[in-house]
């Protein structure tokens, strides 16, 4: 069985990846990305987690970070694990080995930052690591790929 998609697909995810990824991060540090798409939507749980007696309803809430996660983490998938032009045991190889170290980095950091970063500030960490794992991933996968075809 074979899970990738095409290569012709590749260009353009990676494209929508990297930008959405830059643009999503400044927003995100600015404080934009809460006002953009401010619509009213059910909610399941209330503002405060702790406070569960609440059981959701309709609030007000910025959809840019919902939209903006969701078009990252879909163009990263598809950019990720689309076929190169020529896909062989070789490649498949190298892709597994990327993803492994991309995860065991990615995991090693949260392990560090669970000692080191505390409260609302280790939320974000956790929330980043979403997107960390397809970064690195790509990156380790374009640099060996890049080291495979230059040799």
């Amino acid at each position: 069985m074979n899970y990738l998609f095409d290569n012709k697909y590749k260009k353009i995810s990676g494209l929508v990846f990297y930008l959405t990824s830059i643009i999503g991060f400044y927003l995100l540090i600015t404080d934009i990305i809460f006002d953009l798409f401010t619509l009213n939507v059910y909610s399941l749980f209330s503002e405060s987690f702790s406070d569960l007696t609440y059981g959701g309803g309709w609030i007000e809430n910025g959809l840019g970070d919902e939209i903006f996660t969701t078009i990252i983490i879909i163009s990263g998938l598809i950019n990720s694990f689309c076929k190169e032009k020529i896909e062989d045991e070789l490649i498949s190889k190298i892709r597994l080995e990327s993803l492994t170290m991309s995860l065991f980095i990615s995991y090693g950091l949260v392990i560090i930052s669970t000692f080191l970063i505390y409260n609302l500030s280790y939320m974000y960490v956790l929330v980043f690591n979403l997107f960390i794992i397809l970064i690195l991933f790509n990156l380790i996968f374009s640099y060996r790929l890049y080291k495979h075809y230059k040799s």
